[in-house]
């Protein structure tokens, strides 16, 4: 491959974005069971499972369902989380105009106000992605018969989500009354001292978390978590990003 294009960062997203999208078509086009089994054929199952000891009727219920069961769900999760997290970065470069790892290195933040707009809109997304991941594998087939309902976790969901959107409004309204933004998103502090060693170690495990998080959103491809997760990954590199601009404005 050419040097020129294996810095393009566009390219590489769009080479990610086919690939993921071929990886989607793929399960697809693939049956759910495998041949001479169906849907129906396991929910016919369920009044034989369900007789005499309610644990091990489920432990055979299940036990069923995976051995009949293809890998077209995991070809159609992986597939699309790839393929959104893809076109999340690749909108994102495109709407900064980044093409090179050079200029990816000097792309400027948000500012402050900008800065809580999107981490709102994170949120909101968040709420409707609650809802869509439920109502997709709803559609897919995913929850068994005998499981309980999903107005369960989709309340808990609710719950949970709302106190994390008042506790980060709280915190980084707070965080960023003395950050400097915009400021280069991998700004440098001009020299090492204890304030900014702390705010690294503050910040680290904030973000391996997101991290992890999403990576965890696209294997499992939960599609309207991704770009959500992207987003917040983003924003606690921005905060970073204000108070290394701070301490060199000092």
């Amino acid at each position: 491959m050419p040097k020129r294009m294996t810095r393009n960062l566009q390219t590489i997203c769009a080479s990610l974005l086919l690939l993921g999208l071929l990886a989607w078509l793929m399960g697809f086009f693939m049956p759910a069971f495998i041949p001479g089994k169906s849907a129906n054929d396991l929910y016919a199952l369920q009044p034989e499972y369900s007789s005499g000891n309610a644990a091990e009727a489920r432990k055979a219920y299940y036990a069923t369902e995976e051995a009949w069961r293809t890998s077209r769900n995991s070809w159609l999760d992986f597939g699309s989380g790839v393929a959104i997290s893809s076109l999340t970065i690749l909108l994102f470069l495109r709407a900064n105009r980044v093409q090179t790892w050079t200029r990816f290195r000097r792309i400027k933040t948000v500012g402050e106000s900008a800065f809580v707009i999107w981490l709102n809109a994170g949120w909101a997304l968040l709420f409707a992605a609650l809802y869509w991941y439920y109502h997709y594998r709803s559609l897919r087939g995913d929850f068994r018969p005998m499981a309980d309902t999903t107005a369960i976790p989709l309340m808990y969901g609710q719950i949970a989500l709302f106190g994390g959107w008042l506790a980060s409004n709280a915190v980084f309204l707070l965080a960023l009354w003395p950050a400097r933004l915009p400021a280069l998103l991998f700004e440098k502090p001009e020299y090492n001292s204890w304030p900014t060693v702390l705010i690294d170690a503050v910040l680290f495990l904030p973000l391996m978390f997101t991290a992890l998080y999403t990576i965890f959103t696209v294997i499992d491809g939960d599609h309207l978590t991704i770009p959500a997760a992207l987003l917040f990954f983003y924003l606690m590199l921005v905060l970073r990003a204000g108070y290394m601009r701070a301490f060199n404005e000092r």
